[in-house]
C-alpha cells in the first residue's frame, strides 16, 4: 500500500465548483494545486453528498472519491466502503412518504431513480444541471442488484422534515445541506463524511494532523471537525463556518489554492 505524507478532502458544490458564479468544473488554478498535492505526496479526495455518477465532470482530477455523504469510498484503485440502506427500509419510506407533498431521489452510485409521477421535477433537475438523460430512471425500472446508498427528499413544508426525524431516528442519518433550499439528504445511521474519514485515516496510516478538509454545507460538518485542520470557503453556511478553524476565499477568488499555499502544502 502507498503510502501518503497526508490526505485533503475536498467537498464540490460551493468548494470545488459554485453553480451561482457559473463555474461547473474545477478552475485550471484548482486543477493545478490537486496535481502539487500528489506530487508533493498527499492524497487527494473529493468528498460530496453526491453520488459517483455526479462527480464524473472532475473526479478524475483526484486520487479517490466519498459519496453520498459517506456512504461509498474508493482510494488508490481500492473500494472502502458501500453501505446501501435496506430494501425493508427504502420501501418503509417510501409506502410512508410518497403521498405527501415531496419528491423522492432513490440514488445508487451510477442512476437515480425517482417516482413516476416526479418526471417533471426531474426532466427540470436534469436540464439545469447539464446532467444526461441516461442518469434517471423511473422506480419500477430498478435492477435488482442496485443498492441504495443515499435518499433525497424535497419538501414543500418544515413539518416534513421534522416528521421524518422522528419516525426514522436510530435508523437513519438525516441532513439538510443547503441552509436556503428545502432538500435532506438521508443515509444510514452513523454515516456521515466525518465517519467516512475515520475509517480512511487507519487504513492509510495517516495522522489525523495531516488531514484537512476544504468544505461550506451543513453537510460538511462532520468533516471538519474530524480532520486536523478544516477549511471554509468564503462563502458557508453558519454552521460549517463554526466547525472550521479557518476560512479562505471563494471558489471564483481561488479559495482552494489560496489555503493550500497559506498552510505550505503547495507552493
Amino acid at each position: 500500500m502507498e503510502e501518503y505524507k497526508g490526505v485533503v478532502f475536498f467537498d464540490y458544490d460551493g468548494t470545488t465548483i459554485d453553480e451561482a458564479e457559473n463555474i461547473m468544473a474545477a478552475t485550471p488554478k484548482t486543477v493545478e494545486s490537486l496535481q502539487k498535492l500528489k506530487e508533493n505526496g498527499y492524497l487527494t479526495m473529493l468528498c460530496s453528498g453526491r453520488s459517483k455518477r455526479f462527480l464524473e465532470a472532475d473526479s478524475d482530477k483526484f486520487q479517490g472519491v466519498i459519496t453520498c455523504n459517506g456512504s461509498y469510498g474508493e482510494a488508490a484503485g481500492e473500494i472502502l466502503r458501500d453501505i446501501h440502506i435496506s430494501e425493508d427500509i427504502v420501501q418503509h419510506v417510501i409506502d410512508k412518504y410518497f403521498q405527501r407533498d415531496i419528491t423522492i431521489h432513490l440514488e445508487t452510485q451510477n442512476v437515480t431513480y425517482y417516482m413516476y409521477n416526479d418526471l417533471e421535477f426531474y426532466q427540470y433537475f436534469r436540464k439545469r444541471l447539464g446532467f444526461p438523460d441516461a442518469w434517471f430512471a423511473p422506480w419500477e425500472l430498478r435492477k435488482e442488484e442496485e443498492h441504495i446508498t443515499k435518499i433525497v427528499i424535497h419538501y414543500k413544508t418544515s413539518d416534513i422534515l421534522d416528521d421524518f426525524k422522528k419516525d426514522y431516528a436510530g435508523q437513519l442519518e438525516c441532513v439538510k445541506p443547503f441552509e436556503n433550499e428545502n432538500l435532506f439528504d438521508v443515509t444510514l445511521r452513523g454515516v456521515t463524511k466525518g465517519d467516512a474519514i475515520t475509517e480512511l485515516l487507519e487504513r492509510f496510516h495517516i495522522d489525523r494532523k495531516d488531514s484537512y478538509a476544504f468544505g461550506d454545507s451543513n453537510n460538511d460538518v462532520e468533516m471538519l471537525k474530524t480532520v486536523g485542520t478544516g477549511i471554509v470557503m468564503g462563502k458557508h453556511s453558519e454552521s460549517a463556518g463554526k466547525a472550521a478553524s479557518m476560512i479562505t476565499g471563494t471558489v471564483k477568488e481561488e479559495g482552494i489554492t489560496q489555503a493550500l499555499e497559506r498552510l505550505g502544502l503547495i507552493s
